[in-house]
């Protein structure tokens, strides 16, 4: 392509920027989420490129790229904890080509700093979020201007020793707005149409509960469940905030929410470069312009309720734009909580966002568990009532449930393998069970997956939770999907344009379906995946 060709047959001696997106690739393959480009590495290729030549690359794309590669004189990674098996491939492979090249880390995995720089041969990792310690680092380590040690939230090698300069810190919103994420996604995905493009929407998180166990250190002060916002931060005990299982509020601190403008405007670039499915990211969307209905952090989950006047702005801007309005872009949505959904709010999502997925958290059928163990203030009934106003606002709503959490006995199990059939009653279209996994960072950190003595409990959510989403995927038999194609290894797969399952079309004989938009005839369900048919091709990418 004329644009990496640029790159590396450059003015020789120019600094060159190379941000990798090794995020979800584990040992170097992934497993799932195949279609998704994420916000981060975007964020750091988008401040780069205002004072230097930068390229955005997936891992994939990176691996084999030697004149790339080559040409790079400063490489950034982002990764997370699950992909040190790929980051230690890629830096592998970095060294062996381009042995000078300065190699920075971030994203999630950064917070494990030590680690990596025992090893890996890399140079600097960037603690927390990038922003401010990225600007500082341009101008200490790329021009040179200052120390190292100047250069906040920074990990190196000092003599040997493992350094951080400072801890990490949050990006203020008036900075995350100001800051201009990289939007030239086709020049980094071949069909930039297909994948699901997530924009920033709001950072941080709303839940500074924390789990009352006195064996992980509670002292039961009530601080984290106080009705002042500030008083919720502080944690006497030193517990990290948020769910017991969840590393967001300790990363990425309170929920801020960018400005509609700079978000609107993200959107319009990325569309300008072929994205047509874009998913607002936030660990909760309902979040999003609460953080101005405050003084100070937001730290409480549920209250103040949604601010319904900035979420609408917000919609009805994306939708005011051509692509979107014509239905040629499509925006989604992804997670929520339970306690933020009414009528008003469920309308709403329902009037912009019709026919997409929505993710809500749960984690099991225990009211007080999931209160005092997991530090998460969601009731069962707050989900099933999310489900029902959705579902009847032609939502398809998405419920998250765990198993092998600690603490976690058969009582626990039985009482989510009833809220399984309450669910299924209201209408939920698919349950994702998924394994606790303990995160640094996390109240949890420290305590492994707990399976022994509650297995056949185990084993029967999963039954029943397999048996469901395959019922759900036999409903949409013989329905027909939009949906953009992506041939892989000989096999073409479909995924829909709204989200949903995969569809798996075989092995076709005719080639040049990449990127193609189609209409697929759904004509077999499976757990995982279901089966279709190419009806009709409506659009096709032109020849290069």
């Amino acid at each position: 392509m004329l644009y990496i060709q640029k790159y590396y047959l450059g003015e020789a001696g120019k600094m060159r920027m190379l941000v990798i997106d090794v995020l979800a690739r584990s040992t170097g393959k992934r497993y799932s989420t195949h279609d998704v480009v994420g916000a981060g590495p975007r964020v750091v290729a988008g401040m780069l490129s205002e004072k230097y030549d930068t390229l955005l690359m997936p891992y994939e794309k990176v691996m084999g790229s030697k004149d790339v590669v080559r040409s790079a004189t400063h490489i950034f990674l982002s990764a997370m904890s699950s992909d040190k098996g790929a980051l230690g491939k890629v830096v592998g492979y970095i060294r062996r080509v381009n042995p000078s090249a300065v190699i920075t880390v971030g994203g999630p995995v950064g917070f494990e700093y030590g680690e990596l720089l025992k090893r890996f041969d890399i140079d600097y990792v960037i603690v927390g979020e990038a922003e401010i310690p990225l600007q500082r680092f341009m101008e200490c380590i790329v021009e040179g201007g200052c120390s190292k040690h100047e250069v906040p939230a920074l990990g190196f090698r000092d003599n040997g020793v493992v350094t951080l300069t400072t801890r990490h810190m949050h990006t203020p919103s008036d900075v995350l707005s100001s800051i201009k994420p990289w939007t030239r996604i086709d020049e980094m995905l071949d069909y930039p149409q297909v994948y699901r493009v997530y924009v920033e929407a709001v950072r941080g998180c709303s839940n500074f509960m924390r789990p009352m166990v006195g064996s992980i250190g509670c002292i039961f002060c009530g601080n984290c469940r106080s009705s002042m916002n500030e008083e919720r931060v502080n944690c006497p005990a030193n517990i990290p905030p948020g769910c017991s299982f969840c590393s967001v509020p300790s990363m990425f601190g309170p929920a801020r929410s960018r400005s509609v403008d700079s978000i609107v405007k993200e959107v319009e670039e990325l569309i300008e470069h072929g994205a047509r499915r874009i998913v607002l990211s936030a660990p909760d969307i309902l979040d999003y312009g609460r953080d101005l209905l405050v003084n100070g952090p937001l730290t409480n989950p549920c209250n103040p309720p949604a601010n319904i006047e900035a979420i609408e702005e917000l919609l009805s801007r994306l939708n005011a734009l051509k692509p979107v309005s014509q239905g040629r872009v499509v925006v989604m949505i992804e997670n929520i909580k339970a306690c933020l959904v009414n009528d008003e709010v469920a309308k709403i999502l329902g009037k912009y966002l019709p026919g997409t997925t929505v993710h809500i958290g749960l984690e099991t059928g225990s009211d007080v568990y999931n209160d005092k163990v997991l530090g998460k203030p969601i009731k069962v009934a707050d989900v099933v009532n999310a489900v029902r106003l959705l579902k009847k606002n032609s939502l398809r709503p998405y419920v998250y449930l765990m198993h092998s959490l600690p603490f976690a006995s058969g009582k626990i199990y039985e009482e989510t393998l009833k809220a399984v059939n309450e669910l299924g009653g209201a209408g939920v279209e698919k349950i994702t069970l998924y394994k606790y996994t303990p995160l640094p960072y996390t109240a949890f950190e420290k305590i492994p997956p707990e399976e022994r003595g509650v297995e056949e409990w185990i084993a029967r959510l999963k039954a029943v939770v397999r048996r469901y989403n395959t019922m759900q995927k036999k409903e949409i038999l013989g329905k027909h999907v939009e949906a953009f194609i992506i041939e892989s290894n000989g096999r073409v797969y479909g995924y829909p344009v709204k989200h949903g399952p995969v569809i798996f079309l075989g092995r076709i004989a005719r080639r040049g379906l990449n990127g193609c938009l189609v209409i697929v005839e759904v004509t077999g369900a499976r757990y995982r995946y279901v089966k279709g048919r190419i009806v009709r091709i409506k659009e096709c990418p032109p020849a290069s």
